[in-house]
Formats: C-alpha cells, sequence, structure tokens
C-alpha cells in the first residue's frame, strides 16, 4: 500500500499539510490493527508505537524528499537541507565499455608497487579527517616532485569518493603527456576495482576505465 500511495508523492507530500496527514493516517489504521490485532479502541499512534511503523505521510514525505533529490535534482527548502543537488553522485547505468573490452595487467593491477622502478610515477591518495576531505596526487620524476595536485571536498564526501577522484585527475595528467612508460601508484583497492570494471554504477570509475583504455 505504502508503494501504491508513493506514486507521485513528489507532487504532494514534500510539505504535507495537517489534512493530508490525517487522510494518510486513517488509511494506515485498518492495516495497523490488522498486523497487531489489537482493540479497535486502541489509539493510532499506539499501535504505531507498538508495531514500531512510523506515520504514513512521514515515509511518504521521505520517498518524496529522496525522489526530488536524487532522480529530478531538485534542491529541498533550506529549513530541510543544504544539499546541493549538483554535489550528489549520479549513479552510472549500463556497461561503461563493450562487454569484450577490458584492461590489461600492464594498464591495471593489484600488484605491490614496493618495486616499481619507473622514472616517472604519480602518487595518489585520499583522505577524510575532522578538518576536511581531501585528494591529491603528486608526479614523481626520479626522485624529484615535478608536479603536485590537490582539491578539497565537501565533508559530505567519503574516503572512496576522494580516492577515486585522485585516480581519475591523475589518470587525465598521464593521458595528457607525450607517450612514455609511467606507473600510477594508488593505496586504495575499492579504487582500482572500481576502474577495472566496466559494469561499476560509480560515475567516476567509467571515466578511468575509457581514459586507459585509449591509452592501450
Amino acid at each position: 500500500t505504502e508503494q501504491v500511495l508513493a506514486h507521485g508523492a513528489v507532487a504532494w507530500c514534500l510539505e504535507p499539510t495537517v489534512r493530508i496527514a490525517r487522510k494518510l493516517s486513517r488509511i494506515q489504521r485498518p492495516f495497523l490493527l490488522a498486523i497487531s490485532g489489537a482493540y479497535r479502541t486502541t489509539s493510532t499512534a499506539a499501535l504505531q508505537v507498538i508495531l514500531g511503523i512510523p506515520l504514513l505521510h512521514l515515509q511518504l514525505q521521505r520517498e518524496a524528499r529522496g525522489t526530488a533529490l536524487f532522480r529530478l535534482r531538485l534542491p529541498l527548502s533550506t529549513n530541510v537541507s543544504d544539499i546541493d543537488p549538483s554535489e550528489i553522485d549520479e549513479k552510472a547505468t549500463g556497461w561503461s565499455a563493450h562487454p569484450s573490452e577490458h584492461l590489461s595487467p600492464t594498464q591495471i593491477s593489484l600488484d605491490d608497487g614496493g618495486n616499481i622502478n619507473t622514472e616517472l610515477r604519480i602518487y595518489t591518495d585520499g583522505s577524510k579527517t575532522e578538518k576536511g576531505v581531501g585528494a591529491a596526487f603528486c608526479v614523481l620524476t626520479d626522485v624529484n616532485i615535478t608536479q603536485r595536485w590537490s582539491t578539497r571536498l565537501s565533508l559530505r564526501n567519503t574516503v572512496f569518493q576522494a580516492e577515486i577522484l585522485a585516480l581519475l585527475k591523475a589518470v587525465e595528467h598521464a593521458v595528457s603527456l607525450p607517450t612514455q612508460q609511467l606507473t600510477i601508484l594508488v593505496d586504495n583497492q575499492a579504487s582500482i576495482n572500481s576502474a577495472a570494471n566496466p559494469k561499476n554504477h560509480n560515475s567516476i570509475a567509467p571515466k578511468i576505465f575509457k581514459l586507459l583504455h585509449s591509452r592501450g
């Protein structure tokens, strides 16, 4: 019943009125009585507490807000949330490449990079502390740091998001260089696995896959 009522809830239940809340409570009540087996004189509020089922209008409001933010990319009122829809990671759909395409071990692998001795190396990192979230990479030619890149992210971002962003920027920098042997070293296995998987739903991983695959 909840899923049926949730249809189109974003149009009428983002900010439900008292009248709507009462109507939804009347709809919910028979189901609460049937589930609990309680007397018909039991109040709706008591049934909700006993069964641990939230008020129906609150459930639909949550559904409506989620749809507005994640699917329609519409901002909510500032007294509800200050999340900018453009900051939300969009889930990729389908395959990022043809199923026959894959990355070779020379393009991406989980081998320990401790013995890497290529002249040009790019180290990436992403981190999250109480002070903030950041992503960065640095380029080493022999033993000299020849270039650095870093950025600060929102506190809402995760360590994984910081790590995979750093990897993307490192790969973008690598493909812009004249063709030569280089190694990108990453300390986050999840980022490597995501980039190597053409079915991954992360929005950044397919970009890394395509860049690496284009370099053969």
